[in-house]
Parts: C-alpha cells; structure tokens; sequence
C-alpha cells in the first residue's frame, strides 16, 4: 500500500464555491489524462502505448506523491526507457517495471502538467500528458492506494497463469474495490534474508547447511533485484542497505553462531529497514525455535509477537518463513499460548507469504528453490480505498480470482491514524 498524505490548503469559501459551480456546470476535473499537444497528430497511431495510473483522475497533487505510468507496445516489444516530466523539467528516467517513483509536488496552489515519455526497444515512442492542480477544500483529505501481489492456485496448488484484471475481485471489509492498476509480470523486489544464528543452530551442521542453502538462493534469484543479508541471535547483525549478490555471498559468509533467539526483535528492526526501499519489499526468514534468551527462561525479545506482525504489516512486507525442526508444532512460546509453528505461519500468511518445515537443514535448499518460483509467479493489483476514515484500524483485505481455490496475498493493512499503537482489529 503506498499512501498519499496530502495535507489540502484551506480555502475561501468563494474560491470553494466556485471550484464547486465549476464542478457541477461541467467543468474540468482536478487532474484529466489526454495526448500530448503541441504537434499535429500523426495519421498513424504510435504504437507505443503509455498512460497514468497513479494518480488517478481526478488526481490530488499535492505535497509527497506517488506517480505509477503504465507502458507497453501493440506487437511485445519491450519497453526500454520511461522518462517522467513535470512543467517541462525531467524528474526521472526508468528502465525497468514497476515505472513508479515518489516526488514531492510542494504545498503550493500550482497548476502542473506532468508527461511520460516511454521508448521500445526500436525505437519507437509514445507520450501522455496528466494536467493537474490542487483541490482546495475546507479539511483535510486523504487517497490511500493500496498495492496486493497476489498468487492464485488451483485445487493442486499450482500457479495459474494468463489471468486478467477483471478475473480478480478485491474486497475491503467486504466492500469491493476497483483495480486502478493490475500487472501480469513480474515486478523487482528487495529480499531481506533473515537467517537464526542463535546457538541451536550450531548443532548437527545447521547453520553451514542454511549458508550454504542461502548462498544457493542468493544465485537463483532475478538479476534485478536487490539483496540484505542478516543474522540475528540476541540480536541483529548485517547492514540493511541493499546490494548485489556479490556483498550477500560475502555477509552469508560471515554468519556466526552463538546466544539466544531474538525473533521478534529481528523481524521488527528488518521491517523498519526495508521501509525505507521504495518497492516491492520481501523478508525471507529462516528459524529454528522460540523467541527466548539463552541461559533463561525469557524472552528474548524486548517486542511481543503482536508488535513484531504490526510492524511488518505497516512496512508492507512480505514474510517466508522457514521453521527447522521436527516438533515446532508442540514447542509452545514461553506464554504458552502458541506453538513455534503457528507464530511462524501466521507472519507468513498475514502478510502474504508461505511458510515452510523441512525436517532437516539438508532440504533447505529445495525449499528456497521454491521460494524463487513461487516470487515469480504474482500478479500486482493495485486500487484506491473507498474507505476514507482517517481511524488508523485495520483494514481486512479478501482477494478472489477465476478458477483459483485459493489466492495467496496479505489479509489487510492499516489505515492512517494519528495514533501508532496497537490495534484491537488486528489479526
């Protein structure tokens, strides 16, 4: 979900009053998508085709933005270059999907004409224009737009492939929402390895087959997607700045074991790392018992499980999990309320991953095999909320698709709020 957070001027009432007559004797929207001008038209259609998503007319541009273009070509040629402008001047030039940045537009009553240019590999061009200017109304006003990747699979739990927009259904707390912006392929990603080094993981040669394992993953993995490489035991270890697979080989290599497992602490602190990456964030998380401090009986964490979900909700992260072990069902966490395997699989499923329990170290690497597969298997969907309340609660996400017996994706979000603490909505 990337949210838009602009704060709107209050205006005059005569200067509402006549955006309002405007409104309703016909006049143009806040923000309305047409060709390029300043040339005459060519008889024949380009065809390179390139549009705004985001926003969306009628388009709120104001303070921090986030603007999505959409390009493709009538025959598959690929998309090389995607150069956004805004009044003339160049604000970026993108080379691979999602075209997505965020730009501050300022807080000042302007009117601004904003173009995306998209080039294909032969050289072809296509252009659109979005004219905009600020809505001036006496609040404050908010359009929160939410990102899903989403994984249908049939009754045998395989992928279905070749599905379209309208074959996915989204509902916000039971209320159906319409996609503003759905993509079939593939979209580079941020993936946080997160790997227990705590002392357990010492024995059997546990920890030199998860290297080994991760070393494999790190190879597997899509040439453009950034890698973070982190160990925790009673604490976290790593640098969360991304980076290739050259400096992720190095930082596995580096993993030592030793102290206790501070499980919910590692997945709150990697969160707030990745929060800070535009783009599609993922946590690859690999454990292999409860949150507990070495030589006691108790936590090992200074968060709550509770804590550690919410934080990964809000940073919109995406959480695999991996439990190693044979009884993590029946290892309960010191409140004795859940077991390993249930905590583990509710990170997963919450927030739109999947969870793992080899019972070996000597099967992880097929298990990151299917790790790589199942993320290059998800369709991007992406709407604006209907639901405007400015209540920081949960919002309960349901996705369906055509033919699909289940749609693995993230069960919510939360809404804006002026407060930061927990919800008595969340999952």
């Amino acid at each position: 979900m990337g949210l838009f957070r602009p704060r709107l001027l209050i205006a005059a009432a005569l200067v509402v009053a006549a955006f309002v007559v405007a409104t309703v004797a016909g006049g143009a929207p806040a923000a309305v998508a047409r060709p390029a001008s300043g040339s005459e038209p060519s008889p024949t259609p380009s065809p390179v085709h390139v549009r705004f998503v985001e926003p969306a007319p009628p388009g709120l541009i104001l303070g921090e933005t986030r603007l999505t273009v959409e390009a493709s070509t009538d025959d598959g040629t690929p998309i090389v270059r995607v150069a956004i402008e805004v009044d003339g001047r160049q604000l970026s030039v993108l080379t691979t999907p999602p075209y997505t940045l965020t730009w501050d537009a300022g807080s000042r009553f302007l009117r601004l004409v904003l173009r995306a240019i998209a080039t294909d590999a032969r050289g072809r061009t296509g252009e659109t224009t979005l004219e905009a200017r600020p809505l001036l109304v006496g609040q404050y006003e908010e359009v929160r737009l939410v990102t899903l990747y989403a994984m249908p699979r049939d009754l045998k739990g395989r992928p279905l492939p070749d599905l379209t927009r309208e074959d996915f259904t989204v509902l916000e707390d039971d209320v159906a929402q319409t996609l503003t912006h759905f993509n079939p392929g593939r979209t580079p990603l941020t993936i946080a390895l997160l790997l227990d080094a705590s002392n357990s993981m010492s024995l059997g040669g546990r920890i030199d087959l998860a290297r080994k394992a991760a070393d494999d993953f790190v190879d597997r993995v899509e040439a453009g997607d950034r890698l973070v490489v982190l160990h925790f035991n009673d604490t976290l270890h790593g640098d969360v700045t991304p980076a290739g697979r050259a400096r992720a080989k190095e930082a596995i290599a580096a993993v030592r074991t030793g102290g206790g497992t501070a499980l919910y602490d590692a997945i709150v602190k990697t969160a707030e790392g990745l929060a800070a990456v535009e783009g599609r964030r993922v946590i690859v998380l690999l454990s292999d018992g409860r949150d507990q401090a070495l030589d006691a009986n108790e936590p090992g964490s200074l968060f709550l499980f509770e804590e550690a979900l919410e934080k990964a909700h809000r940073a919109e992260t995406t959480v695999y999990t991996i439990g190693l072990g044979r009884r993590l069902d029946r290892e309960m966490d010191l409140a004795g309320r859940h077991s390993v395997k249930e905590i583990l699989d509710t990170f997963a499923r919450e927030t739109g991953g999947r969870s793992w329990y080899p019972d070996r170290a000597g099967d992880l690497a097929g298990v990151y095999r299917q790790i790589v597969e199942d993320l290059r298997h998800q369709y991007a969907l992406g709407y604006s909320s209907t639901h405007r309340a400015r209540d920081g609660a949960w919002r309960r996400i349901t996705v369906r698709a055509r033919g699909a017996a289940e749609v693995q994706a993230r069960g919510g979000y939360y809404a804006p709020g002026t407060g930061t603490g927990m919800s008595s909505e969340a999952p």
